[in-house]
């Protein structure tokens, strides 16, 4: 996907996915891996897991984080609700489809959501353009206070 902006937040809620899968650490950090991987970014820190209790028992589960060059990959399980919720973000544009399909086929995924967000719209990424706005707004300022 053609990236503008600051970044692209890719949001993916699974949902009727493999219980089993979803309670397993180890399944959560390959996951974390294999997207890495599979959307060619660069890990900095490797994953790390959590197994969290939560208030109920619908709660608890597996989060887990890797810090990436481009900044991070997220992923919660909730294993007796047989949902996934997966965050990427991303400095660097990445095949969004291949994303989702990696999460998908990993957790056994029967229904999906996924929510897209360009981050940073209004953040400039390159110093020519970053030239214009500053010179356009000193020029405007000018023109205002003269």
């Amino acid at each position: 996907m053609e990236l503008f902006g600051f970044g692209s937040h890719l949001i993916i809620e699974g949902h009727h996915a493999n219980s089993e899968i979803l309670n397993n650490p180890q399944a959560v950090h390959q996951a974390l891996e294999r997207l890495t991987q599979e959307l060619e970014m660069t890990i900095v820190l490797a994953p790390h897991i959590s197994q969290l209790e939560g208030l109920t028992s619908q709660d608890r589960g597996i989060s887990g984080v890797v810090m990436i060059a481009e900044s991070h990959i997220s992923i919660h399980t909730f294993p007796e609700r047989s949902f996934v919720h997966v965050d990427i973000f991303s400095v660097q544009s990445f095949d969004v489809q291949r994303a989702v399909a990696v999460v998908v086929e990993h957790f056994e995924v029967g229904r999906y959501d996924t929510h897209f967000i360009n981050r940073g719209k209004e953040f400039p990424k390159n110093i020519a353009q970053v030239e214009r706005i500053i010179l356009g707004e000193r020029e405007y300022l000018e023109a205002r206070l003269s």
